[in-house]
């Protein structure tokens, strides 16, 4: 507990004037909280001699008074401290984000999608949590234990011994009970997690679940993970069900013991009606308190076994950032060049192996090779999404490693091979990387895309909605205004990783002749399977099993008789056998 709010304490020091106020209303709240008892008392002792109805409307009216200024400056605890923890929250949510969108793609390659949205959303409000009701009631439940123990003391030391009997008991209650919450809770929140990765991959590829008629199968797994939320959430009620009631009884006991003893000192004389009447009053006081303490207890244990997954995110230290003083070449000229690269995501698992490349400003490079071959690797190691040693990848003479990310990423268009688009306009996801642009440029592009005519088709044109990941286009409309935004950004090096594989062979080559005067000053590499795609470019290079085993242009390639001119030559006869069909 402790080390949670000591890692959340710079959030909580933004707020500290909240939380001052806050605790002035808790120390105020309790100051009014034990007053009336004593008025209490007094009126009781009072009537015991005396009666006026006068004087009993005084002590009526003052009883409403500190009871209104009670509930006065209770309002304003909450007010201070729940309004602060949402405001934490609203920081804590903002730098979550702040740092997924710092973190390299590796991150996301070990924690699914499901188990990040949980982390941001529920175990953020179990967090938010703590830090509003956990700490407004601890510190209340401590206030009332310091301002009333007292007070029962000077009524009777004796009667205040015996009351405080149950406390050691319920003192043990609330570890063990505590550490067992503590446990189950982080177990239901692991498995909310798997739970919303299930929800999220069925949603995401629901046109997959039907084509594949796996809706049943699917409606199973999901059921499955369901019943074990649900038995998992079952385990903790028993235990935090079980709490509760624990302490009535303990307290109930103790009001017992208390009416008991405290009877009997009252026909002894020791002490009055009245006292004993405030006495019991002080330990009704006492009684919230006593079962908030479990419940806060609780927040508390849910709020640090949430805070341990949300610091998984926090403090993650991305490979790669942009640090100070990295170099930012002018002008960015975009010559590219690999020495003795070696990678692999995973250890034991190489991808590419020595790959020598030198990639000129301004020429156009084709990649071609097997599925698997690491074309894709290559290409998006030229962004620096990837740690990489120094030395064996130079951008304009410049270690990719001193490089600024931001301006390296700047001058650098990227369309892949699985074109994700936002759910927004058609113009807005065109624009997504130059959001300024004039419609007049984002027309411009489109049509070097060739896909300008169909979008002028959609019923409200570069204003069309797009659905999530641009599910209303098909997939060559998707590709085609990838293009156009890749092309908008008018970047000095142009990755096209297999960018025309949803389209036919017509509209490919319409759109390589659109692009070929956008080629001239510009770094571009293509990945492709056709050769028809590659077969203009300045060089033509084949990775096999992560290896470069051939270079060289469209014609010399042909003239080795390696792989390259078999592809050919293969998609020759089969270009052949479409016509004769």
């Amino acid at each position: 507990m402790i080390q949670a709010l000591k890692y959340l304490y710079p959030y909580i020091r933004r707020y500290q004037k909240k939380y001052i106020w806050g605790g002035l209303f808790v120390l105020l709240t309790n100051g009014f909280r034990i007053l009336n008892p004593r008025v209490v008392q007094q009126a009781i002792d009072y009537l015991k001699y005396h009666f006026s109805l006068k004087e009993l409307a005084g002590y009526a009216a003052l009883i409403v008074g500190i009871t209104l200024m009670e509930g006065l400056f209770l309002f304003l605890m909450r007010r201070s401290l729940i309004v602060a923890s949402r405001e934490i929250e609203f920081d804590l949510r903002n730098d979550i984000f702040r740092k997924l969108e710092s973190l390299p793609p590796s991150f996301y390659i070990q924690m699914p999608t499901g188990d990040i949205m949980s982390r941001a959303t529920n175990d953020l409000n179990a967090v938010r949590s703590l830090l509003g009701p956990g700490i407004a009631y601890s510190f209340n439940t401590l206030m009332a234990f310091l301002f009333i123990i007292p007070m029962m003391f000077l009524i009777s030391p004796r009667l205040a011994l015996f009351a405080l009997i149950p406390f050691p008991l319920t003192a043990f209650l609330v570890f063990r009970v505590g550490r067992a919450i503590y446990r189950r809770f982080e177990r239901i929140q692991a498995q909310l997690s798997v739970l919303n990765t299930r929800a999220q991959e069925n949603l995401s590829g629901m046109i997959i679940v039907k084509w594949f008629v796996q809706e049943p199968h699917q409606i199973q797994l999901f059921r499955k993970e369901s019943q074990e939320y649900l038995r998992r959430n079952m385990a903790y009620a028993r235990v935090y069900a079980a709490f509760h009631p624990s302490l009535v009884v303990i307290i109930g006991l103790a009001t017992l013991l208390i009416l008991y003893i405290g009877g009997n000192l009252v026909i002894q004389k020791i002490i009055t009606i009245g006292e004993l009447t405030a006495f019991l009053l002080y330990l009704g006081i006492l009684i919230w308190p006593s079962i908030a303490l479990g419940w806060v207890i609780g927040l508390f244990q849910q709020g640090t076994a949430s805070l341990k997954r949300i610091q998984k995110i926090l403090d993650t230290e991305p490979e790669i950032r942009e640090l100070p003083g990295q170099v930012k070449p002018r002008p960015f000229r975009g010559r590219i060049v690999f020495r003795n690269l070696n990678f692999a995501y995973f250890p034991d698992r190489p991808v590419l192996r020595d790959i020598q490349l030198d990639i000129p400003a301004g020429s156009t490079v084709g990649i071609i090779g097997p599925t698997g071959s690491g074309k894709s690797t290559l290409v998006k190691l030229v962004p620096h999404f990837y740690p990489l040693p120094r030395g064996c990848l130079m951008i304009d003479d410049t270690d990719i490693n001193d490089l600024s990310l931001s301006y390296l990423r700047q001058h650098i268009g990227y369309v892949s091979q699985e074109t994700f688009l936002f759910s927004d306009t058609i113009h807005n996801n065109i624009a997504y990387g130059v959001p300024q642009a004039p419609r007049e440029a984002v027309e411009r592009a489109a049509q070097m895309a060739h896909i300008h005519q169909e979008i002028l088709n959609f019923p409200r044109g570069y204003d069309a909605l797009l659905g999530e990941k641009g599910i209303n286009l098909s997939g060559g409309q998707k590709q085609r205004v990838a293009i156009a935004r890749a092309i908008l950004r008018n970047p000095r090096i142009l990755i096209l990783d297999d960018a025309f594989s949803a389209l036919d062979a017509e509209t490919e080559a319409h759109i390589l002749k659109n692009l070929n005067h956008f080629f001239r000053d510009r770094t571009v590499i293509l990945i492709s399977h056709r050769i028809s795609t590659l077969q203009h470019s300045d060089v033509i290079v084949v990775l096999e099993e992560g290896r470069i085993t051939e270079k060289g242009s469209h014609r010399e390639l042909l003239a080795r008789k390696g792989l390259y001119a078999w592809i050919y030559e293969k998609q020759l006869l089969e270009k052949e056998l479409e016509q004769v069909e």
